[in-house]
């Protein structure tokens, strides 16, 4: 298998858990996307968005929003190594929608949890790291979140990442039912930038 082969390869179950443990390790900066969930929700909003982000700028986003802090890799190998398994986590994501976008699962539909409250968690974090990134093309959004219509479909995104006030009076019931909805909401979202 070739580089280029090798770059549009999924990650394995192996894979990401290497990138998770690297990302709440104390390698990487206070403010650092923090889940492999979050990862996900973050990459997806920037797959499925208006704009197409610079690599060197989603990826120093993953570790800092803010100050522009970097990990500290305990070698370059290291370092390429992680930006290699960000690089073909984006493929695979890009890939599901350039082929089947009705097929799109979040990472947190394609894992077991120990428990309710572990995948609440996870789906907290995805739909936390969808709205970090909204952020990165916080502009180019304004039309689609100033419409009422298809502002809509980010609605179960802020609300499960518990970023608005309304968190507090959801239901388990209506909990369930937003996390059914978000995967067919971010295919909306992906079909109307695609058409805009």
């Amino acid at each position: 298998m070739n580089a280029s082969e090798q770059q549009q390869q999924p990650l394995s179950n192996e894979e990401l858990e290497i990138l998770e443990n690297f990302l709440i390790s104390d390698s990487t900066p206070e403010d650092c996307l923090f889940s492999i969930e979050m990862v996900d929700g973050y990459m997806t909003a920037l797959v499925v968005g208006p704009e197409v982000i610079p690599t060197d700028r989603w990826i120093s986003s993953i570790w800092d929003q803010e100050n522009n802090e970097l990990p500290s890799f305990a070698s370059e190998a290291e370092a390429k190594s992680i930006r290699d398994l960000l690089l073909r986590h984006m493929n695979t994501i890009k890939r599901q929608f350039d082929e089947d976008p009705d097929e799109f699962f979040p990472l947190f539909e394609q894992y077991g949890y120990a428990d309710e409250d572990e995948k609440r968690l996870a789906v907290e974090n995805w739909a936390l790291g969808f709205t970090v990134g909204m952020e990165l093309a916080h502009t180019a959004w304004k039309p689609f979140l100033e419409d009422e219509e298809s502002a809509q479909f980010v609605m179960p995104m802020f609300l499960l990442a518990k970023i608005t006030d309304d968190f507090d009076d959801l239901t388990e019931e209506d909990l369930d039912n937003m996390t059914l909805l978000m995967p067919g909401f971010v295919t909306r979202i992906y079909d109307y930038w695609k058409e805009a």
